[in-house]
Parts: structure tokens; C-alpha cells; sequence
């Protein structure tokens, strides 16, 4: 007998969709590390923030591997058995990270937290995709589905942030637990036994792969985390790291070609969508590795503590808000993403902008609303409509091996990538303004008498210098990510060369080769 609800038939339908609302909402707010609270782990710990980063990238790993077993996990068991072990193991995690000292641990929680999240995310998204999108709308269902999942995430990071604020960091990861598992008593309760389909055995799975694609990407998280710390390639241990991870990922790929059911399948890599998709989401992460910067200058010069700075992530609601309307109403209407990306972009872009004019010690906090508000909107558009269309026209089983490829390039790669890379400018540029201050210093200051240096001031101004130039060079590259964006063709192309061939300009000026040309591209 196979039932492909989630609960029993004497739950009313109103409350069998409040019971998966809330389910969802407990999963989308579930995570490994919280980076807003980041501050206060260090601090209790004595640990090194690299930790806590490498732990936060460990946790969208875990994620991102889970995602092409998800049709044999749950072929193999049932749907409350995957909720119920999901939510409890998480509450269990929960509890050994809120009771250790001990980073390494951490790290292996956050992993399978990332499992766990995952199916369980899974299964109550499904039926969520159905109830929101009747009629197969992929772009409507990701704007109100993304839309929740970056409010309840930026929420649910301010919350734990204030637990800590006000407690301590491991009481807020306590609360957390106590949440799960009163959200898994409450599928035991109203969920039903039955299976989604015929019970298939767990097989056709290549572990070697999955260990491979493990193995290799956390230690493209260590690199990431730890590059700064460790001096990057003057280190032995990253070099070595460096070695290994392109030595796995090597071998993970030679095994997907081999495989006759691989782990990852490579042939959606061959889709134009799927290759300009992934340029796309880099650009994205270059746009998030700002938040770095946003955290420096408020904590570092503006002297925020924690909590205010995470409350800075909840300015960014109003404009989620607005780009999940603009989403919804353009996906609704079926118009070209052209413009809706260029929207996006832009909207990250107006962001640099505020924030190069914004560098200076005495910003006030509610004119924080501006930047965060075309931050959000950026945000919101882009998550929607880059992944929509990355994801377009592929077949299933080609879907799901690449929808853990492309989380783990959104969330971890690219904004990894980018946020070492500002690191890395940033104490450069840093020195080189301390360098440029010195001169000045020598000539105006020290050979006066009685002359003084604020020290402290003069390390502020350097931030401040290095932070405009980063901001300065990205509203630079920002024209040209929108120029890539507005001329690119999102796979259009056959409709263009049909337009000139048919125009009576073609007919004019295209010669009976070059119609022959076109006539070949437009079968093939």
C-alpha cells in the first residue's frame, strides 16, 4: 500500500498543511554554524574562527552529497522514518556541539547536520513544490520557496545570535535541539506508516564515489578556510592540501566517466544552460564574499557588537520581500529572464556603490536600510532566476546528481573563492595604506615637537582605505557583469538566426552562402 502524503487520512487537509509549513520552516532554520554567532563560539572555544568557517562549509558538503541519493533513500524508507530520523539526529548534534570544547567535533556535526537537513528538507518540499505550483512553474515555486528559506535562515540567525547575546552559545544550540525534537514527536504522531513507493533496496551506489567527493571538497574547505591563516602557499600543509584535493577530484571524475550509473553525471555539464549558469552563480558568490567586508567595517570601525551586526542581515527582509514580487509576477507572466537577471545584478551593484560611499567612522545605523534593502532584492532575484536557469531542460537523473554540484559551487565554492581573495586584498591593501600614512606621518608629525600619533586612527583609516578600493574595483567589474548579463543569449540563439533569416534586412544583405550557414545551424 503506498501513500505519497504525509500523514494519516483523519488529519484535516488546513492542518496537514500547517503541520507542513512548520516542518519546513524548522529545516529551513536549521543549520550547522551560524555565521552571525561565529564571535561567540571563538570566544568560549579559544579556537581559531577558521574552524567555525571550515564547520560551516562542512555543512553545505553534507548537503550537496546527499542530493543525487535522494530518489534511492527514499525508495528504500519510509517517509516518517526519514523525518523522524532526520529531525532527532539533528537534535542530538545539536546537543553534542552545544556540549564540546572541541572544533573538530564541530566540524564532523556540522557535516551530518547537512546530511540530516537535506532529507528531511526534501521531503517536505516535494509535496510544497505541488501545492505552490500546480502546474509545473519552476520559476513561480522558487520564488516564493527561496524567498522563505533566505527570511527564515537570516532570522533564525539573528535569534540564535541573541540566545548567545543574552546566555550563552551553547544554550541557543540546546533551544534548537528541543525544537527538532518536538517537531519529530509531531510527525510521530500524525504522520502515516505507508511507503511513497514499491520498497527498493539501497543499490547501484558507488561509495568509492561518494568518499571521493567527500574527501576532496572538504579539503577544498580546509584550503578555503585556513589559506589566510596558514600564509597560503608558503605552507607546507596547504600545499599538500592543494595536492590532494586536485588528486581526488581528479580520480572522482576519471570513476564518473567509467561508471555506467555514476554518482555525478557529467552530461549536464555539457548543456550551454547548465556551463553560463555556473559562470553566473561565481559572479553571485563574488557579490556575497562582501559580507566580509560589511562585517569588518561594522564591527571593526563602527564598533557593533554581534547582535547588531546580525541585525544588519534583517534589513535585508523588506528587499527579499521585493524581488520574490518581481519574481513571482515575471515568472507568472512567462517574460525572458534578461532583464530579471539584470535586475538582480544591478541591484548588487547599487549595493557597492552605497557601501564605497558609505566607508566613513560616523555612519549611522538606519542608513544601514539603503545598501541592505538592494542587497536583499539582489539576493532574492538572483538565488531565484540564476538557478532556474542552470537547471532548465535537464532530465531527472541529470537533475539531481547536479543539484548537489551547484549548492555546493553557490554556497561554498564561489563565495569561498571570493571571500579568501578579499581576505587576502584586504591585508594587502591595508599595509599598502599604512605605507602611504607613514609618509605623512614622518613629514607632518614626528618632526614636530610635541607632535603625537592615534595610532588606532591611523589603523582605521587603513581598513576604511582598503575596504573603499575593494568596493571601488567591484563597482568597476560590475559594469561588466551586467553588459554579460544583458547580451547574453540564454540559449536563444536559434530563435535570433531564425529572425534574421526570415527579416526582409536578411533577405537584403545575407548572402545565399551565409543563408546556407544559418539554414545548418538551424537544424542541427
Amino acid at each position: 500500500m503506498y501513500n505519497q502524503g504525509l500523514f494519516y487520512s483523519w488529519v484535516p487537509k488546513p492542518v496537514m498543511l500547517l503541520l507542513i509549513v512548520v516542518i519546513a520552516l524548522i529545516f529551513f532554520g536549521v543549520n550547522g554554524i551560524y555565521t552571525p554567532n561565529i564571535t561567540y563560539l571563538v570566544g568560549s572555544t579559544g579556537a581559531m574562527s577558521e574552524y567555525y568557517l571550515w564547520a560551516n562549509y562542512a555543512c553545505v558538503v553534507g548537503m550537496g552529497t546527499v542530493m543525487p541519493l535522494i530518489v534511492r533513500i527514499k525508495a528504500r524508507f519510509r517517509t516518517k522514518e526519514i523525518l523522524v530520523v532526520s529531525l532527532t539526529g539533528i537534535a542530538l548534534l545539536f546537543v553534542v556541539m552545544g556540549t564540546t570544547h572541541q572544533p573538530q567535533v564541530i566540524i564532523g556535526a556540522s557535516f551530518l547536520i547537512g546530511v540530516f537537513k537535506m532529507l528531511g528538507m526534501m521531503e517536505v518540499v516535494l509535496p510544497l513544490m505541488f501545492i505552490l505550483s500546480k502546474d509545473g512553474n519552476r520559476g513561480r515555486f522558487y520564488s516564493i520557496f527561496y524567498t522563505v528559506v533566505l527570511i527564515v535562515t537570516q532570522v533564525a540567525g539573528y535569534y540564535i545570535t541573541k540566545i548567545s547575546y543574552y546566555a550563552n552559545w551553547q544554550f541557543g544550540y540546546l533551544v534548537y535541539a528541543s525544537i527538532c525534537l518536538v517537531a519529530a514527536l509531531i510527525c510521530i504522531v500524525f504522520q502515516h506508516n505507508q511507503r511513497f513507493m514499491r520498497k527498493v533496496p539501497l543499490y547501484y551506489i558507488d561509495w568509492l564515489s561518494v568518499l571521493l567527493y567527500i574527501s576532496s571538497f572538504m579539503i577544498l574547505g580546509y584550503i578555503l578556510a585556513f589559506g589566510k591563516q596558514q600564509d597560503w602557499f608558503k605552507s607546507v600543509h596547504i600545499k599538500y592540501a592543494t595536492l590532494s584535493f586536485f588528486i581526488l577530484a581528479f580520480a572522482f571524475f576519471i570513476r564518473q566517466k567509467v561508471l555506467t550509473r555514476p554518482f555525478l553525471s557529467l552530461k549536464a555539464f555539457k548543456k550551454n544552460n547548465v556551463r553560463h549558469g555556473i559562470i553566473m552563480l561565481l559572479l553571485l558568490g563574488m557579490y556575497l564574499a562582501t559580507t566580509n567586508l560589511q562585517n569588518t567595517f561594522a564591527m571593526g570601525i563602527l564598533g557593533y557588537n554581534a547582535l547588531t551586526n546580525a541585525s544588519l542581515n534583517m534589513m535585508m527582509i523588506p528587499g527579499l520581500l521585493v524581488g520574490a514580487i518581481i519574481s513571482y509576477k515575471w515568472f507568472n507572466h512567462l517574460y525572458p529572464i534578461r532583464m530579471l537577471l539584470f535586475t538582480g545584478f544591478a541591484s548588487f551593484m547599487m549595493y557597492t556603490i552605497v557601501m564605497y560611499f558609505f566607508m566613513v567612522p560616523e555612519l549611522n545605523y538606519h542608513l544601514w536600510l539603503l545598501p541592505q534593502f538592494f542587497k536583499g532584492m539582489g539576493m532574492g532575484i538572483l538565488f531565484i532566476v540564476i538557478w532556474y536557469y542552470t537547471l532548465d531542460k535537464l532530465d531527472i537523473p541529470s537533475l539531481l546528481s547536479l543539484i548537489g554540484f551547484v549548492l555546493l559551487w553557490r554556497t561554498f565554492i564561489s563565495l569561498g573563492i571570493f571571500s579568501s581573495l578579499f581576505t587576502w586584498l584586504q591585508y594587502k591593501l591595508q599595509l599598502q595604506s599604512l605605507s602611504n600614512l607613514a609618509v605623512y606621518l614622518d613629514d607632518t608629525l614626528l618632526m614636530q615637537a610635541g607632535g603625537s600619533i592615534n595610532l588606532t586612527s591611523v589603523q582605521l583609516n587603513a581598513i576604511l582605505a582598503a575596504n573603499k578600493i575593494i568596493f571601488g574595483f567591484l563597482n568597476i567589474l560590475g559594469i561588466g557583469v551586467l553588459l554579460y548579463v544583458l547580451f547574453h543569449h540564454y540559449g536563444r540563439t536559434k530563435d535570433v538566426l531564425t529572425r534574421i533569416r526570415m527579416s526582409k534586412i536578411g533577405q537584403l544583405w545575407i548572402s545565399t552562402k551565409d543563408r546556407e550557414k544559418i539554414d545548418e545551424q538551424l537544424h542541427t
